[in-house]
């Protein structure tokens, strides 16, 4: 079984990267390592393997936002800050997370939500969170 603190460790220092280390790709990884299954394999030919950032910004829009999107794969959410210890988060970002100010999924450690940074993994309150998936 996946353990959290070593699937952020061996994250730490990645620096930000589109359809390689991203929100999206961070909280599905985790979701694999952790379940075996892959949230993001329905999206994978059409949108992510053509690392289409446009795509995948439509599909979001047409799905009816974030939240949305999200529990078209992971199911239905829960308030953000009822996020347990590996759970997956959308958070607010406002620019710290990722390169996109607004929304980014990341992780729950328990006292605050990880997700990938410019340089490398960021940690914001847990108070940030907006949505929650149990994994």
């Amino acid at each position: 079984m996946a353990h959290l603190d070593d699937f952020l460790s061996a994250r730490r220092d990645r620096p930000f990267e589109y359809f390689a280390h991203d929100c999206v790709h961070l909280a599905a990884d985790w979701v694999l390592e952790k379940t075996g299954s892959d949230p993001l394999a329905p999206l994978r030919a059409d949108l992510l393997d053509a690392k289409n950032l446009l795509a995948a910004l439509r599909y979001v829009r047409a799905a009816g936002g974030f939240v949305a999107a999200a529990e078209r794969l992971l199911g239905p959410s829960l308030p953000g800050l009822m996020a347990q210890r590996g759970d997956v988060v959308l958070m607010r970002s406002g620019g710290r997370v990722g390169r996109v100010s607004g929304f980014s999924f990341g992780l729950a450690t328990g006292t605050h939500l990880a997700g990938p940074g410019p340089n490398e993994l960021v940690f914001v309150p847990v108070t940030e969170g907006v949505a929650a998936w149990r994994v």
